[in-house]
């Protein structure tokens, strides 16, 4: 219910939630004021392409490793892929890390274009969408870095700890540092008057104390 099928790329699903739609329509909204719709509009390939694209990395990465197809799904607060595996420390590490530099990487790609080739700056769609696309895809790796469950930068923090930790260490470590950093860059948004941020970090926060208060009950990690 409130889910579309978008199709299946080498045995991974894609399915996008109707949370995904309410994403964009922010976005849009948030920014039509300012840059008029026509301009604002352009969110919708920015999110639709940057976030499946990141997404994907996280599939492959995971296929690369032996660890089979998976299930994406694009939701209200970016993306998720899932699936079942029993990985290695180093294993989970590289599967996290694919998303951020997949993101930096398209980053790149696209500045290339934008300086490599004529088209890009000639065709008025192409110079308006390239370096929104571009920017977007940076700062969405620099966030996405950020050591705050359930971002990557969380997974990698957590995976790191894992290579010379036992399992339940390593999420206690990564949890607090969630939780600590997360109110950090939630009061820092807030300064900065970036309301829609300090809403996400807020959940973030909110999500990362509901797994702490699950491990500190069931002395264990979910």
């Amino acid at each position: 219910m409130g889910r579309i099928h978008l199709g299946t790329i080498f045995g991974t699903t894609i399915t996008l939630d109707f949370s995904f739609l309410i994403l964009i329509a922010f976005f849009v909204l948030t920014d039509v004021q300012q840059s008029g719709m026509r301009y604002a509009l352009l969110w919708i390939p920015v999110l639709l392409v940057s976030i499946l694209w990141h997404e994907l990395a996280h599939a492959a990465m995971i296929g690369a490793l032996g660890f089979g197809s998976s299930s994406i799904i694009l939701e209200g607060i970016g993306g998720a892929t899932y699936n079942e595996r029993r990985a290695k420390a180093w294993q989970d590490l590289l599967i996290s890390a694919a998303g951020p530099a997949s993101s930096f990487l398209l980053a790149w790609i696209i500045t290339l274009l934008m300086t490599n080739v004529p088209a890009a700056s000639r065709d008025p769609f192409l110079f308006a969408l390239l370096p929104l696309m571009a920017r977007a895809n940076f700062w969405w790796a620099i966030f996405n870095l950020l050591p705050i469950g359930p971002l990557d930068g969380n997974g990698i923090l957590r995976n790191f700890f894992r290579l010379f930790l036992r399992e339940r260490p390593a999420f206690i470590i990564s949890i607090w540092i969630s939780m600590v950093v997360g109110l950090g860059v939630f009061i820092l948004s807030l300064i900065g008057k970036q309301i829609f941020i300090a809403i996400l970090v807020a959940w973030y926060v909110r999500s990362s104390w509901m797994q702490w208060e699950f491990f500190r009950s069931h002395n264990r990690t979910d």
